[in-house]
């Protein structure tokens, strides 16, 4: 569905804008799905409080994440676990960050008419292992935490992509998941801002 739904705006605009997290690798539900499956004791409000504590401690590390994140997250909400079923999580859960191929393939298929860029909190080391799962072109702008001018939510960061990539806001779009980091700074720049949710099948125009 992501894929068509891309396709759709991409005709209109000439700079597409993702956020990687929750947009790109939207594996919410799969993710809960291992969480539940290695924790049956555990009731769906604590499963998904574990999940928010490993999606934090995974954008904190500096570079593709270990079993250590795995036993902080759980530690933090009273969990302990052995090293041996952390290593086992760790491999099944994290590997679920990384990016589809074909997802990776319709960026690079993008980025042959349009100016695409991945607009995210993660480190570069982090880009380069969640999108490791295929090549990612050249082509495609990757503006990452290193590079940024400021922290999300953050409207200067958006005008150096716009600056970096010569499109103007009314020609740009971005796809966000958070309303306050992603989609308010898009709106108060004139960027057209679409929601991406896990709580839907679609996603909402704004």
């Amino acid at each position: 569905m992501i894929i068509d739904d891309i396709m759709e705006y991409a005709s209109h605009y000439d700079l597409l804008i993702f956020d990687i997290n929750g947009v790109l690798d939207n594996n919410h539900n799969a993710k809960v799905e291992v969480l539940s499956a290695a924790f049956p004791q555990l009731s769906d409000l604590e499963i998904s409080k574990v999940n928010v504590a490993m999606e934090r401690a995974y954008e904190k590390s500096k570079s593709s994440s270990t079993a250590s994140h795995i036993a902080d997250a759980l530690l933090d909400n009273g969990i302990s676990i052995e090293s041996a079923k952390a290593e086992e999580l760790s491999a099944a859960y994290y590997d679920l960050n990384r990016v589809n191929p074909e997802i990776i393939e319709m960026l690079n298929s993008l980025a042959q008419t349009k100016r695409v860029c991945l607009y995210t909190s993660l480190s570069k080391a982090k880009v380069d292992y969640i999108t490791s799962k295929g090549t990612l072109s050249d082509d495609v702008l990757v503006f990452s935490r290193d590079v940024q001018l400021e922290s999300k939510p953050s409207i200067r960061n958006l005008e150096a992509i716009l600056e970096q990539t010569g499109v103007s806001a009314d020609r740009a779009v971005l796809f966000g998941d958070n309303v306050a980091v992603d989609i308010m700074p898009a709106n108060l720049l004139g960027i057209k801002a679409v929601l991406v949710t896990n709580y839907v099948d679609s996603f909402i125009r704004l």
